[in-house]
């Protein structure tokens, strides 16, 4: 290929710096469809809860548990994305972003996950019907 020369290389850095570090929402566009479940979550009432047979309000006492909104939300993203496994959604908790948004970069792991979904699965089922 005649005429055809080499194009200069980008220089790269793996320990770069961020001078202000971004928001986890600021790392997802706005039309992101974890940003819809977490609206469509934010939207359900006290009734809606009850309905999950979820509290939103702790126990003063013990140590301090996930929100539901939280881990409800990283299993409707999963539902969404086709990751139904616990021990999958504990690594994308991990690894990504749109996962890291809704429990604010907390490490959820597979049993809190677990539990959630095996005591509400049937209610889950029918609020999203």
């Amino acid at each position: 290929m005649r005429g055809v020369g080499k194009v200069p290389l980008r220089d790269m850095s793996r320990a770069q710096a961020w001078l202000f570090p971004p928001s986890l929402d600021e790392l997802l566009p706005l039309d992101h469809p974890a940003r819809f479940i977490a609206e469509f979550l934010d939207a359900l009432d006290r009734e809606d809860w009850k309905e999950l047979g979820m509290e939103l309000e702790g126990d003063p006492l013990g140590a301090p548990a996930y929100h539901p909104r939280a881990i409800l939300s990283i299993w409707l993203y999963g539902f969404v994305t086709g990751i139904r496994s616990s021990r999958k959604l504990e690594a994308a908790c991990r690894d990504q972003i749109p996962y890291l948004r809704p429990i604010g970069s907390q490490q959820a792991d597979h049993n809190t996950l677990w539990r959630l979904y095996k005591d509400h699965r049937y209610a889950m089922r029918n609020l999203l019907k």
